[in-house]
Parts: structure tokens; sequence; C-alpha cells
């Protein structure tokens, strides 16, 4: 290379570094990539990659938080929502399907999503997951039964698994390493928002209005974000502004080479094998009994269809394939990640069994409406948010590896909820019920916040889409399987300590609406409460367990060369 065209580039390079550091104060500038046909007044370049900043990072950030904060709404919202919906739609026994439909599939597709984005394009896989969120929201404000209801919230959670694989995704791709706990801490605080203002905006519409309106305030709310993510999300993202980076075209895209990248085998093993587990777990001792032939068939051929995933995924993953796998088999042989994606699965079990069953019991057992008990929620989700953003702020500031942080707030969290296992079956509000909620919300929300930026740290570059959604996956997954055992186990509870006394037809009455229980003589509606009050004591019993094990499995993510969560300073 002669003296010119090295003095050319050198003066290109410094250029691009004054005007890049106009931009972002501080951000370190590495080497200038070549310009790009696209306006650069809204992007960071270091090295090849090209960051968004000034009002599109803003914006981005902010459409980001609405995908999270909407779809993690759903579940907190229904939560004190659902006693009015089973009672209007005359369906108790039905009440763990509102939420679990919407779980299976969320469950299922988070990662297929991550996928699709590559190939499609995140931009346009973000918009059309947040139209289906919309669209199937409305859908179920407009069901006039539990199995409308039920497929609705199905195809609603199809919509949330992409809306929040995408933001997740999006989020570690606008910004470089340094900034992952300040996204991180963005992100969990939305979360956290969703679940604060989910009980009180449930109560507040399900006792004030119809439940209807609990579905129907996603539809503008998403519109909105739908318009947000149409303006701020450059085209290509995230290859905006790279010269070496050809798009396809949106033929290319359908063309029968680029769909060959889809591992459908692998999605179908996933959502089936899903399926089938939640299905017996939800329905034994409800429909069928756990050793009737159902139950066994169920679990024996979801066993098989997880077997087959695994083998499909081992195949898949070889380099001959053109498909890309739904989970590589190298996520397998990473001790680290696998630890990671464990824990994570372990504490989205207790939290949704939490957010459920904390104000079903206040109006259940209690007496509190709907809004009261949304309130009472309070305190659980309000340290989860608090939680989730200090911890994040102190490991950034502390660098201290994120498996001793996610240790202390396992045990937190393990304390919370052995404490809740031990409350009164009394009709008296116990007091001491607030501090479990603050000690559980406390260690939950450390454990989610820490999570959150363990990923990009301990995966290939070229897997950080689906790494995004399958740490989100197993959370989710978590807790599907979690309010799939806490329901069979509250109904068999049920089953057991009042089908003797009251008989079968009065008892299927109570499992059909809670409202039912105002009918019997005072003595029987005690024992009646008081058998919830103990169902719900037992359902945090296994809730601990698995805490405990969330405790032993963070072992797993010890590594000689500690994790560090932020960059090193150069």
């Amino acid at each position: 290379m002669d003296q010119d065209e090295t003095a050319h580039m050198d003066n290109s390079a410094k250029l691009n570094t004054e005007h890049t550091s106009s931009l972002v104060k501080g951000s370190p500038i590495l080497t200038a990539a070549e310009p790009s046909n696209e306006k650069t007044t809204d992007v960071l370049v270091t090295d090849e990659t090209v960051w968004v900043t000034g009002w599109r990072l803003h914006f981005l950030s902010l459409s980001v938080a609405m995908c999270m904060f909407l779809v993690n709404i759903e579940v907190s919202i229904v939560g004190t929502s659902l006693i009015s919906i089973t009672n209007d739609l005359h369906g108790f026994r039905q009440v763990g399907w509102v939420v679990t439909a919407y779980l299976i599939t969320y469950t299922s597709m988070i990662i297929i999503w991550a996928k699709l984005s590559d190939i499609f394009g995140r931009k346009e896989a973000t918009m059309a997951t947040m139209i289906i969120f919309v669209v199937f929201s409305g859908g179920c404000a407009a069901s006039h039964t539990m199995n409308e209801l039920i497929i609705n919230r199905a195809f609603q959670g199809i919509g949330a698994a992409g809306c929040v694989s995408m933001a997740l995704t999006i989020a570690y791709e606008m910004v470089p390493k340094e900034q992952y706990p300040a996204i991180a801490a963005e992100i969990a605080a939305a979360t956290a928002l969703g679940s604060l203002v989910g009980p009180l905006i449930g109560g507040g519409v399900s006792e004030r209005s119809t439940w209807r309106w609990v579905f129907l305030l996603n539809v503008p709310a998403g519109v909105i974000t739908i318009i947000l993510l149409f303006i701020c999300v450059p085209k290509n993202f995230p290859h905006q502004g790279q010269a070496s980076y050809v798009a396809p075209t949106f033929k290319e895209k359908l063309s029968r080479q680029s769909l060959s990248r889809l591992d459908v085998s692998g999605a179908f093993l996933l959502l089936g094998a899903t399926l089938l587990l939640v299905t017996v777990l939800l329905e034994a001792s409800n429909e069928f009994a756990w050793g009737s032939g159902t139950a066994i068939s169920l679990l024996v051929v979801s066993a098989i269809l997880w077997v087959l995933f695994l083998v499909n995924e081992r195949i898949v993953t070889g380099e001959e394939w053109r498909a890309e796998p739904v989970f590589p088999w190298r996520f397998l042989v990473n001790r680290p990640w696998m630890g990671t994606l464990l824990v994570s699965l372990l504490s989205g079990v207790p939290y949704n069994i939490i957010v459920i069953d904390i104000p079903q019991r206040f109006q259940a057992v209690y007496g509190a409406s709907p809004f009261g008990a949304g309130v009472r929620l309070i305190p659980f989700n309000f340290l989860i948010a608090l939680s989730s953003v200090l911890i994040n702020i102190f490991a950034a500031r502390t660098r201290i590896p994120p498996v001793y942080i996610l240790f202390v707030g396992s045990i937190i969290q393990l304390v919370g909820l052995a404490l809740f296992s031990t409350l009164s079956t009394s009709l008296t509000v116990p007091s001491v019920i607030y501090g479990w909620e603050v000690l559980a919300g406390c260690g939950i929300g450390i454990v989610m916040g820490m999570l959150l930026v363990i990923p990009p740290h301990v995966v290939e570059a070229r897997d950080l889409a689906i790494s995004s959604g399958a740490l989100l996956q197993f959370r989710v997954f978590g807790g599907a399987l979690g309010l799939a055992i806490a329901s069979s186990v509250m109904n068999s509870h049920l089953t057991s300590s009042l089908s003797g006394s009251i008989g079968a037809e009065k008892l299927a009455s109570v499992l059909q609406s809670t409202a039912a229980i105002k009918g019997f003589p005072p003595n029987v509606q005690l024992q009646i409460l008081e058998a919830f009050a103990s169902g719900y004591n037992l359902q945090m019993k296994i809730m601990t367990g698995f805490a405990g094990l969330q405790v032993l499995a963070v072992g797993l993510i010890w590594r000689k060369d500690q994790i560090s969560v932020v960059g090193k300073k150069e």
C-alpha cells in the first residue's frame, strides 16, 4: 500500500472518529467502517459494526421496552381477572388453561421466531409478531366461551413469543457490550413494571367494568408500538451501514434455498413435546387420573418427542446440513450456558405461581376485591423491578462475577418461598405475607436481572439471536410447567379434601366458579376456604423445592475464568 492510500485511510478514519464521537460522548471508536449509502447521523461505527445512536436509539429502546411490558403484563393482568373471567364464562375448572394456553405457544415459539428473524429480517419479524399479538388480544376480548378464549390466548402467545424474543435480540444488537448492564436494567424494569401494574389494571378493570378491557387495552398500545418499530428500526438492522452486507430481496427471502434454513422438524418436535407434557400436567386429576391410560400415553409420547428433538438437533447441527438448528447441539456441551438456561427455567417456576396465586388467594380466601388483590401484590412486583435495576447497576460498578450474585439471589428467593408455605390457613390476612413478598420478589428480581446480561458472554456470536430466545424460552417454559403442576396439585388437593364432605356434584360447582362457595352454610364455607388456603400453601412447598434446585444449578455457571458482565477497560 503506497503513502497516498495510507494517508487517505488515516484521514477517513480520523473524520469518522470525530463525527461519531460527537454522537456518543466517550464511546470507544476502534476502526471506521466503510461509508454506506444511508445517512449516518444516527449510528455509531465501531470496527465493522454500526450501532444505533441519537434519537433513533431512544425510540428503539422505548419500542423494546414496550414489547417487553405488553407481553409480561399479560400473565399478571389476567391473574387478578381470572375469577371474574371464569365466573362469567363458567369455567373455573379450566382456569389453568387461560394462562397455560398462552404460555404453551409462548414457550414453544420464542426460539423459532429468533431463527425466522435471521431469514426474514429483524424489523419484519418484530412487526409481524406485534401485529399477531394485537389481533388476537382483540380476539380474546370478543370471546364468549372458555374454549374461544383459550384458542385466542394460544394464538396471542405466538405473537407474544416473537415480541420478547425480538425485543431482547434487538437490545443485544443495538449497543456495544459495555452498555449491556444499562440496557438489561431497562428491560428488567419494563418486564417487572408490567407485572407491577398488571394486577392493578386487571383488578380495577374487572371490578369497575368488564374483564374484556383487560385484553382490549393491548390494542391501542400495540398499534403505537408497531408505529414506533416501523419508524426507528433501521433498514437491514443489525447490518445497517455495512458496505459488505448485501440485503436479500423479498423473493430471495421466500426462496426454497432460504426457507431450507429453517429447522422445521425441530420446531414441530419441540411444540409437540411441550404441548403434550403441559397437557398431562394440567389435566391429570382433573379430566383423567394420573395412573390412567390417557395420562401414561401422553407422558410416553411426550418423552419420545423430547428424545427425537434432541436427536434431530444433533443431526441438524452438523456442518453438512443447511437447516439451522432451533437448539444447536453446541449449547449442550457449553456447561456455563446450560447452567444459565437451567437457572432461567427454575426461576420461572415460582414467579408465575406467585403472580397468579397470591391475587387468587386474597380473593377466594380473604374476600378481597380484584383491585384490592392487585394492590396487595405490589410489594412483590415492586421489589422485582427495583432489584432487577439495582443489581445491574451494582454489577457494572463492582464487576463482581454474576455467578456470586445469582447464588445470593437464589438463596433469598428460597427463603421467601419457604416462608410463604408457612402461612396460616385462617381467614384473616396474615400481615407477614407482605414481608415474604418482599423477600421472594427481591430474590427473583436479582436472578432475572442478572441472567439478561450473560448470554452474549458465553455463546458464539452466530448464536446471539437464538440464545436470547432460548433464555426467555426456558424461563417461560418453567413458568408453564409451574402453573401446570400448581393447578394439578390444587385440583387434587380440593378433590381429596372436599369430595367426601360436600359431594362430587357440589365440588364440581365450586371448581366451575368460586362464587358458588357463598351458597353453602357458614360452617361448610369455612371448611372450603381453609381447603383453598392449605392448597395454596402446598403449592408453595413444591415451589420451595424448585427454588432449592435453583441454588444448586447456579454452580453449573461456575468456571475458572469467571464471566464478566462488562467489557474490560482499555
